[in-house]
């Protein structure tokens, strides 16, 4: 059976499945890098990152991974891509960065994202092209250089 993939915009319905992603996905990183307070953590992620913002992917109407993208004047940022960690390594974090990807192409500018360093997903960023900038004691800053057609 074929899977039916539909990426849609993120409501308040999708708050506490987005944080509860978050935090299945993202504690172990942050715990190891500053500690993970729970109460800051769920504050700090439903103050800076709406799930108005998110893009939710449902496959098989099954919410399964999403993505936060914030255009700036000169550039893309991936605030954050989450795959439910029973569903990664099937292609839907690849389906979700070719989705970030062909935004930064439409919109011919360069997409920046963050990793942790101790977070396994740093393969899979430069698997996608992203390419390293810089990095400090706790993570990995990447950049994504639309290619443009003159």
């Amino acid at each position: 059976m074929e899977n039916t993939l539909l990426i849609r915009n993120g409501n308040a319905e999708d708050e506490d499945w987005l944080f509860q992603l978050f935090r299945g996905t993202m504690q172990g990183y942050i715990d190891e890098a500053w500690g993970w307070d729970e109460l800051l953590q769920h504050q700090g992620f439903i103050t800076s990152l709406p799930a108005k913002n998110f893009q939710i992917l449902e496959v098989n109407k099954f919410r399964t991974a999403s993505f936060h993208l914030s255009e700036k004047d000169d550039r893309l940022v991936v605030d954050m891509i989450l795959v439910l960690p029973e569903k990664q390594r099937l292609g839907f974090g690849t389906y979700l960065m070719n989705q970030i990807k062909e935004s930064a192409e439409r919109l011919e500018k360069p997409a920046y994202l963050s990793v942790l360093k101790s977070n396994p997903a740093i393969d899979f960023h430069l698997s996608c092209g992203f390419k390293k900038i810089e990095e400090d004691e706790h993570s990995i800053k990447m950049s994504y250089s639309a290619k443009t057609s003159n």
